[in-house]
Protein backbone atom coordinates (compact mmCIF):
# COMPACT_ATOMS: atom_id res chain seq x y z
CA UNK A 1 0.00 0.00 0.00
CA UNK A 2 2.92 2.25 1.00
CA UNK A 3 4.47 1.98 -2.49
CA UNK A 4 0.93 2.63 -4.25
CA UNK A 5 0.78 5.67 -1.99
CA UNK A 6 4.16 6.58 -3.14
CA UNK A 7 3.89 6.07 -6.82
CA UNK A 8 0.32 7.60 -6.88
CA UNK A 9 1.72 10.86 -5.40
CA UNK A 10 4.52 10.38 -7.85
CA UNK A 11 2.29 10.67 -10.34
CA UNK A 12 -0.08 13.28 -9.21
CA UNK A 13 3.21 15.42 -9.03
CA UNK A 14 4.14 15.21 -12.46
CA UNK A 15 0.71 15.80 -13.29
CA UNK A 16 0.29 18.62 -11.67
CA UNK A 17 3.74 20.39 -13.16
CA UNK A 18 2.13 19.13 -16.42
CA UNK A 19 -0.60 21.14 -15.79
CA UNK A 20 1.00 23.70 -14.89
CA UNK A 21 3.33 24.40 -17.66
CA UNK A 22 0.04 24.80 -19.90
CA UNK A 23 -1.14 27.14 -17.53
CA UNK A 24 2.48 28.96 -17.81
CA UNK A 25 2.42 32.70 -19.62
CA UNK A 26 5.31 31.34 -22.75
CA UNK A 27 6.32 35.45 -23.09
CA UNK A 28 7.75 34.61 -19.76
CA UNK A 29 9.90 31.68 -20.87
CA UNK A 30 12.87 31.88 -22.84
CA UNK A 31 12.76 29.78 -26.18
CA UNK A 32 15.97 28.40 -25.76
CA UNK A 33 18.43 28.15 -23.12
CA UNK A 34 21.64 27.02 -23.06
CA UNK A 35 23.37 26.91 -19.70
CA UNK A 36 26.33 26.06 -17.94
CA UNK A 37 27.89 26.68 -14.17
CA UNK A 38 29.15 25.08 -11.11
CA UNK A 39 27.65 23.69 -8.21
CA UNK A 40 28.52 23.34 -4.82
CA UNK A 41 27.08 21.69 -1.75
CA UNK A 42 26.12 18.20 -0.29
CA UNK A 43 24.76 14.60 -0.79
CA UNK A 44 23.24 11.88 0.93
CA UNK A 45 21.67 8.72 -0.05
CA UNK A 46 20.47 5.40 1.36
CA UNK A 47 19.55 2.54 -0.21
CA UNK A 48 16.75 -0.11 0.46
CA UNK A 49 18.80 -3.67 -0.08
CA UNK A 50 20.68 -4.67 3.17
CA UNK A 51 22.76 -7.16 1.15
CA UNK A 52 24.08 -4.88 -0.98
CA UNK A 53 25.52 -1.24 0.42
CA UNK A 54 24.33 1.25 -2.09
CA UNK A 55 26.44 3.61 -3.86
CA UNK A 56 25.33 6.53 -1.99
CA UNK A 57 25.73 5.01 1.41
CA UNK A 58 29.35 4.40 0.23
CA UNK A 59 29.59 8.00 -1.02
CA UNK A 60 28.15 11.10 0.42
CA UNK A 61 29.24 14.05 2.39
CA UNK A 62 30.16 17.88 0.59
CA UNK A 63 30.02 18.00 -2.93
CA UNK A 64 31.69 19.84 -6.00
CA UNK A 65 31.10 19.80 -9.43
CA UNK A 66 29.62 21.27 -12.62
CA UNK A 67 26.29 21.18 -14.95
CA UNK A 68 25.80 22.21 -18.65
CA UNK A 69 22.40 21.91 -20.27
CA UNK A 70 19.92 23.25 -23.17
CA UNK A 71 16.35 23.89 -22.09
CA UNK A 72 13.80 24.40 -24.72
CA UNK A 73 10.70 25.83 -23.82
CA UNK A 74 9.96 23.52 -20.61
CA UNK A 75 11.90 20.56 -22.10
CA UNK A 76 15.40 19.82 -20.46
CA UNK A 77 18.46 17.83 -20.73
CA UNK A 78 21.28 18.33 -18.83
CA UNK A 79 24.76 16.29 -17.54
CA UNK A 80 26.22 17.52 -14.73
CA UNK A 81 29.61 15.60 -12.47
CA UNK A 82 30.37 15.91 -9.08
CA UNK A 83 33.45 15.07 -6.93
CA UNK A 84 32.48 14.30 -3.33
CA UNK A 85 34.41 14.99 -0.47
CA UNK A 86 35.39 13.35 3.30
CA UNK A 87 37.58 13.57 5.78
CA UNK A 88 40.37 12.17 3.81
CA UNK A 89 39.52 14.43 0.70
CA UNK A 90 38.32 13.79 -2.67
CA UNK A 91 36.42 10.64 -2.28
CA UNK A 92 33.78 9.02 -4.82
CA UNK A 93 32.08 11.34 -7.65
CA UNK A 94 28.68 10.80 -9.60
CA UNK A 95 28.22 11.67 -13.65
CA UNK A 96 24.22 11.56 -14.25
CA UNK A 97 22.72 12.58 -18.12
CA UNK A 98 18.97 13.63 -17.02
CA UNK A 99 15.96 14.41 -19.65
CA UNK A 100 12.78 16.13 -17.93
CA UNK A 101 10.61 18.91 -17.60
CA UNK A 102 11.28 22.32 -15.97
CA UNK A 103 9.51 25.15 -15.16
CA UNK A 104 10.49 28.91 -15.29
CA UNK A 105 8.07 30.73 -12.69
CA UNK A 106 9.21 34.95 -12.54
CA UNK A 107 8.36 36.43 -8.68
CA UNK A 108 9.87 39.25 -9.41
CA UNK A 109 8.43 42.70 -9.25
CA UNK A 110 7.70 45.25 -12.31
CA UNK A 111 5.54 45.42 -15.17
CA UNK A 112 8.65 44.35 -18.09
CA UNK A 113 9.67 40.17 -18.23
CA UNK A 114 12.89 41.22 -17.88
CA UNK A 115 11.69 42.77 -14.32
CA UNK A 116 10.09 39.70 -13.45
CA UNK A 117 12.13 37.27 -14.33
CA UNK A 118 14.73 38.92 -12.08
CA UNK A 119 13.47 36.21 -9.39
CA UNK A 120 12.48 32.81 -10.49
CA UNK A 121 11.17 29.38 -8.99
CA UNK A 122 12.48 26.50 -10.82
CA UNK A 123 10.42 23.48 -10.33
CA UNK A 124 11.69 20.45 -12.41
CA UNK A 125 11.65 16.55 -12.45
CA UNK A 126 13.93 14.51 -14.58
CA UNK A 127 14.97 11.03 -15.42
CA UNK A 128 18.01 9.30 -17.18
CA UNK A 129 20.75 7.54 -16.43
CA UNK A 130 23.81 7.84 -13.71
CA UNK A 131 27.58 6.56 -13.56
CA UNK A 132 29.28 6.00 -9.73
CA UNK A 133 33.13 6.00 -8.94
CA UNK A 134 34.49 4.96 -5.50
CA UNK A 135 37.04 7.35 -5.57
CA UNK A 136 38.54 9.91 -7.59
CA UNK A 137 38.65 9.98 -11.82
CA UNK A 138 41.21 9.29 -13.75
CA UNK A 139 40.56 11.23 -17.50
CA UNK A 140 38.97 10.37 -19.58
CA UNK A 141 36.00 8.18 -17.42
CA UNK A 142 36.54 4.75 -18.60
CA UNK A 143 34.34 1.17 -17.26
CA UNK A 144 37.11 -0.16 -14.82
CA UNK A 145 36.50 2.98 -13.18
CA UNK A 146 32.96 2.57 -12.78
CA UNK A 147 31.42 0.92 -9.43
CA UNK A 148 27.69 2.01 -10.13
CA UNK A 149 25.86 2.54 -13.04
CA UNK A 150 22.26 2.43 -13.64
CA UNK A 151 18.78 4.41 -14.15
CA UNK A 152 18.13 7.69 -11.80
CA UNK A 153 15.66 10.63 -11.15
CA UNK A 154 15.15 13.34 -9.24
CA UNK A 155 12.65 15.75 -8.22
CA UNK A 156 14.24 19.58 -8.08
CA UNK A 157 13.48 22.83 -6.67
CA UNK A 158 15.71 25.75 -7.31
CA UNK A 159 15.07 29.30 -6.87
CA UNK A 160 17.21 31.38 -8.50
CA UNK A 161 18.61 35.38 -8.76
CA UNK A 162 19.40 37.12 -12.05
CA UNK A 163 21.34 40.67 -11.84
CA UNK A 164 21.07 40.37 -15.62
CA UNK A 165 19.81 37.73 -18.53
CA UNK A 166 23.10 36.04 -18.14
CA UNK A 167 23.88 35.23 -15.07
CA UNK A 168 22.14 33.62 -12.19
CA UNK A 169 23.02 32.75 -8.68
CA UNK A 170 20.51 30.85 -6.52
CA UNK A 171 20.51 27.20 -4.49
CA UNK A 172 18.63 24.21 -5.40
CA UNK A 173 17.33 20.96 -3.45
CA UNK A 174 16.78 18.02 -5.17
CA UNK A 175 14.98 14.29 -3.85
CA UNK A 176 15.09 11.13 -6.10
CA UNK A 177 15.05 7.52 -6.75
CA UNK A 178 17.93 5.44 -8.21
CA UNK A 179 18.41 1.83 -9.05
CA UNK A 180 22.08 0.88 -9.73
CA UNK A 181 23.93 -2.06 -10.63
CA UNK A 182 27.87 -2.91 -10.01
CA UNK A 183 29.64 -2.10 -13.17
CA UNK A 184 31.39 -5.36 -12.66
CA UNK A 185 28.40 -7.50 -11.99
CA UNK A 186 26.22 -9.87 -14.79
CA UNK A 187 22.63 -8.15 -15.06
CA UNK A 188 21.05 -10.86 -14.49
CA UNK A 189 22.53 -11.39 -11.04
CA UNK A 190 20.73 -9.05 -8.82
CA UNK A 191 22.90 -9.60 -5.49
CA UNK A 192 24.80 -6.81 -7.31
CA UNK A 193 21.56 -4.18 -7.55
CA UNK A 194 21.30 -2.09 -5.30
CA UNK A 195 17.73 0.86 -5.23
CA UNK A 196 17.23 3.91 -2.83
CA UNK A 197 16.80 7.41 -2.59
CA UNK A 198 18.76 10.40 -2.75
CA UNK A 199 19.20 14.02 -1.90
CA UNK A 200 21.19 16.98 -2.19
CA UNK A 201 21.65 20.67 -1.59
CA UNK A 202 23.24 22.71 -3.47
CA UNK A 203 24.57 26.48 -4.37
CA UNK A 204 24.66 27.78 -7.84
CA UNK A 205 26.03 29.86 -10.44
CA UNK A 206 24.85 29.62 -13.98
CA UNK A 207 25.86 31.34 -17.39
CA UNK A 208 22.52 31.03 -19.56
CA UNK A 209 22.95 32.18 -23.59
CA UNK A 210 19.70 31.94 -25.18
CA UNK A 211 16.43 34.00 -26.38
Amino acid sequence: MRRRGARAGGGALVLGLLASLVAAPRAEARLIDLYAGPRAGGMIGWGSRSTTPDFFEKVRGAALGAEVGIKVLVVNLSVDFFQMFDGNGRSGTLSQALLGFELDIPLGQGTRPEERRKLLLRPGVGAGVGFGTPGPVHPPLSNDQISDKGFISQTRMALEYNPNVLLGFGVEGAFGYHYFVGAQEVANNVSGHSAGYQMSLLATATLHLGY
